[in-house]
């Protein structure tokens, strides 16, 4: 539901307010901030300063001492309603739903955030422009210290000339004064005595600032070649060191696999070279929190081996769990039990057309990955220049259409009566996602603006879905899908954590499935890539997930285990439970992301007994609603393609211009032709930053005039609020599909 609309009886004030002391700041003024539904709409304090960073405190008094909080607009989207007066700014963490007193108001804190956000925008965009010039044109340090002293020296013979057009101009009017009457002449010679003076001190400044620039430059000369000799020594003891430490923690590994009986390794297997090692997570708590399903539950614990409580979560936590042989139990048993009969359900032989069973094999290139990756530490993922040696030859874009691998779960969801049933159906489809992300540990390519990836599967699967790159500051992606009896969208973007070691990606957005009446959705969890330097690459999936059933307000939990060398339970393991309406768990779900998953109805609750005995938990027998899918056959010679994967890049006729399939450099990579693939992915990448920089002096231009700018818009999608849970969204505009049928791409924007 949307946002009510809130009121405040304090008044509120147009315009900024008085600068602080210590803070500089575009505009400052009275909004009204959404808070909560008890509380509503609260007037407080805003504040947008010259960073592009928009910040709110309760009082005037509060600036620069206590921050309530804060986005960059950089990386946040901003809209507006001109009905109610709203504007909602959603960053990657939070989101502010904000009023205005009234429309001019509106107005003017709308132009200033929206001149704040490009000022940021282009200023990053400059940022990433000379990075890419270094890293592209200049590998050496000494070259760049030259460039800098050859960009210098073009600065003073600018001087230079400007010295010699004032002398002619000096010249010249001493000519003139020669002329002038003697009650003149008196007058302009201490004008010119005075520009003569500065003339000759800026000349003379420029020659110190030159002077002083060559000696400080040969002072940080030094001092890089220095830093460059420390560094590589730097390299070679960590390398040692990871050696070490990957023999050591074998050896701790064996130990344990010794005394526990049973062997265990990590999720990608230990190798023979010394050169490889791998990282121990943190132990995460073993179950999900049972709670209010908001975040804020019960400490994390096994579901059947907890202590006893009064609460019937506890008491569900504390039970020793059974399962029921009788009644309903044996008609579940008898169904879908067997991985034979799961993995069948992701059949259909009416496919009318034969598609592709192969890409070609992945070159065996070597690469030195110090040179690439230790100027990438701190950057964001899709900041990161890298060349076609780490990617696998599908988009962005085609990845997140791979969600829909077994998207017959939806199918099976469609056919259940019980609600809570059919929303472990979904959690299984929203855990299967995650099924190919243990082996592919290759980098798909980042999707430029206004790149689309259409997928019509209709004919042997059941379902068609469409991807759009519709937003660069912050990178982000919408999906529509649609099958015979369900509809799914997201909105894709990412948050990057790389730290030389490791590297985690969070999604940031909701993914909202419909089936029926029933409305689901959920975020996605954290993956991430450990031994990124040094050792062999291994993938962890972790974290919970919360899928919400916005039609009847049920939920559920599932939890993704976190990998621990020091756990006996097998990695990759997810748990979950799935609640009424009155917070009563009614199933459980328990498998392996990579796997299968299973399902059970909780059919009895018993509550333990005083002197300490745990309460028993009675349930069905397991239901195995989802087996992966065999290998493909060579897939670990084809990037560990599924079929599906194998089958996403295949060239089609009567796509748009701008899909995934058409890109140059991709196509490239994939035939095998690498480094005719990095030529064209730096074309690429330039002519996007051409029509950027293209883009950002119309909106400047448009700025200093005072007139309105359109922002990017994409082609097949539209912005709005998300009425279930406040986020900004993009929704299909169901365009495409008849575009295509008409056979008209008129409206394309020229990407590749």
């Amino acid at each position: 539901m949307k946002n009510p609309l809130g009121s405040s009886s304090r008044s509120s004030t147009n315009g900024a307010a008085t600068k602080p002391p210590s803070s500089t700041f575009d505009k400052a003024g009275w909004l009204h901030k959404w808070t909560n539904y008890l509380k509503g709409y609260r007037q407080r304090w805003f504040v947008l300063d010259s960073n592009s960073y928009l910040s709110y405190y309760r009082s005037q008094n509060e600036v620069g001492n206590s921050c309530r909080g804060s986005i960059n607009l950089q990386e946040a989207r901003i809209h507006t309603d001109a009905a109610t007066h709203h504007i909602i700014v959603s960053g990657s963490s939070q989101t502010f739903h904000l009023k205005a007193q009234n429309e001019l108001d509106r107005n003017a804190w709308l132009t200033a955030l929206e001149y704040a956000r490009h000022r940021a925008i282009k200023r990053a965009d400059s940022d990433e422009d000379d990075d890419a010039r270094v890293e592209g044109g200049i590998s050496d340090h000494k070259e760049a210290i030259s460039y800098s002293m050859q960009t210098i020296a073009q600065k003073l013979e600018d001087l230079k000339k400007c010295e010699q057009v004032i002398s002619k101009q000096y010249a010249e009017l001493g000519n003139l004064f020669d002329e002038l009457d003697s009650s003149e002449k008196k007058k302009c010679s201490e004008k010119i005595r005075v520009l003569q003076i500065a003339t000759n001190g800026m000349v003379q400044a420029s020659e110190e600032f030159v002077e002083v620039s060559e000696r400080e430059t040969r002072r940080l000369k030094r001092f890089l070649t220095y830093e460059r000799e420390q560094r590589l020594q730097l390299q070679d003891q960590i390398e040692q060191l990871a050696r070490q430490h990957s023999h050591l923690e074998r050896a701790a590994f064996s130990g344990r696999t010794l005394s526990a009986g049973s062997p265990q390794g990590p999720p990608m297997g230990s190798g023979d070279s010394d050169d490889e090692f791998h990282d121990a997570c943190d132990d995460f708590d073993d179950e999900p929190k049972l709670g209010d399903g908001d975040g804020k539950s019960a400490s994390s614990r096994q579901p059947s081996m907890c202590d006893s409580n009064n609460d019937e979560d506890n008491a569900y936590l504390t039970a020793d769990l059974k399962t029921d042989s009788s009644g309903e139990s044996n008609d579940l048993a008898n169904t879908e039990t067997s991985s034979s009969n799961a993995v069948s359900l992701s059949v259909t032989p009416t496919a009318t057309r034969k598609r592709r069973a192969a890409v070609p094999y992945r070159p065996q290139v070597g690469l030195n990955l110090w040179s690439i990756m230790r100027n990438c530490i701190g950057k964001e993922l899709s900041k990161i220049p890298m060349p076609v040696n780490f990617n696998e030859p599908l988009s962005v874009l085609q990845r997140i259409t791979e969600d829909l691998e077994y998207a017959y779960l939806l199918d099976r969801a469609a056919e259940k009566t019980d609600s809570l049933e059919q929303m472990c159906y979904v959690a299984a489809y929203a855990i299967s996602s995650y099924s190919t992300t243990g082996n592919r540990t290759t980098k798909p390519f980042n999707p430029l603006l206004g790149e689309t990836f259409e997928c019509d599967r209709r004919d042997d699967l059941g379902w068609r879905s469409l991807t759009e790159q519709v937003s660069h500051h912050p990178p982000a992606a919408a999906h529509h899908a649609e099958g015979k009896q369900w509809n799914m969208h997201q909105d894709f973007s990412m948050k990057t954590l790389f730290r030389g070691k490791f590297l985690s990606v969070t999604p940031v957005g909701f993914t909202h499935v419909e089936i029926g009446r029933n409305h689901y959705s959920y975020e996605k969890i954290t993956t991430t890539v450990h031994n990124i330097i040094v050792g062999k690459l291994w993938i962890d999936n972790h974290g919970e997930m919360q899928i919400t059933n916005h039609t009847t307000g049920e939920k559920m939990t599932v939890k993704f285990h976190a990998y621990s060398y020091f756990s006996r339970d097998a990695p990759r393991r997810v748990s979950g439970f799935a609640k009424d309406s009155s917070g009563k768990v009614q199933w459980l779900i328990r498998g392996h992301w990579d796997s299968h998953l299973d399902i059970m109805k909780v059919t009895k609750r018993s509550n333990g007994s005083e002197d300490g005995e745990k309460s028993v938990i009675e349930t069905t027998p397991p239901k195995r609603i989802w087996n992966v899918n065999p290998v493909y056959e060579n897939s670990e010679k084809m990037y560990h393609f599924t079929k599906l994967a194998v089958e996403m890049n295949e060239p089609e006729e009567g796509v748009a211009p701008t899909d995934s399939r058409m890109r140059p450099d991709q196509r490239l990579m994939e035939e095998g032709k690498w480094d005719e693939a990095n030529k064209s992915k730096v074309e690429l990448e330039e002519k996007q930053r051409a029509v950027r920089r293209r883009r950002e002096a119309e909106a400047e231009r448009a700025m200093q005039n005072g007139d309105a700018y359109q922002e990017y818009e994409p082609k097949w999608f539209h912005q709005k609020q998300d009425e279930l849970t406040g986020s900004i969204i993009h929704v299909f505009n169901g365009d495409y599909w008849r575009k295509k049928e008409a056979g008209d791409w008129a409206g394309c924007p020229d990407i590749f």
